[in-house]
């Protein structure tokens, strides 16, 4: 399928954008790669600006974490330019434009409706549960421990 270089433009730029934060996000999260790399490198992780913006320091550690960071997202811009993977994101484009939307007031019907069966099915399951119970502590006496 051929397809004109604006089409899917949305829904390509939000995927990559996407699982390029999600990978941004396990880099530099606390616990992320440059806490792996901090710990796995000790003394020899040198500090080589302080403070740098938004990273805080900028250390051997970070240089690697920002190296796979650009490594992984020039391989997620490879992915999205295939001809399947961006075919499919252009139909879904496309399929996303046909969707009716719900307005506000229906958005919030839904959502009382959804609300009022999660409160009585709630009530009814720990009525339920009350009645068991009763009937498990009547025919096994002396069973609380």
């Amino acid at each position: 399928m051929s397809y004109r270089k604006d089409q899917g433009r949305y829904a390509r730029m939000l995927a990559f954008w996407g699982l390029t934060l999600l990978v941004m996000y396990g880099c530099f999260y606390s616990g992320g790669l440059v806490s792996v790399l901090d710990r796995w490198l000790g003394d020899a992780n040198t500090t080589y600006v302080d403070p740098f913006p938004l990273l805080g320091k900028l250390k051997t550690s970070s240089l690697i974490a920002l190296g796979v960071l650009v490594a992984v997202a020039f391989g997620f811009h490879l992915i999205m330019a295939r001809p399947k993977v961006a075919d499919a994101l252009v139909e879904t484009e496309n399929e996303m434009r046909k969707v009716t939307w719900p307005t506000w007031g229906e958005a919030w019907q839904g959502t009382m409706a959804v609300t009022a069966m999660v409160v009585v099915l709630f009530l009814f399951l720990t009525g339920v549960d009350l009645m068991l119970i009763t009937v498990m502590e009547m025919l096994m006496p002396g069973g609380k421990g």
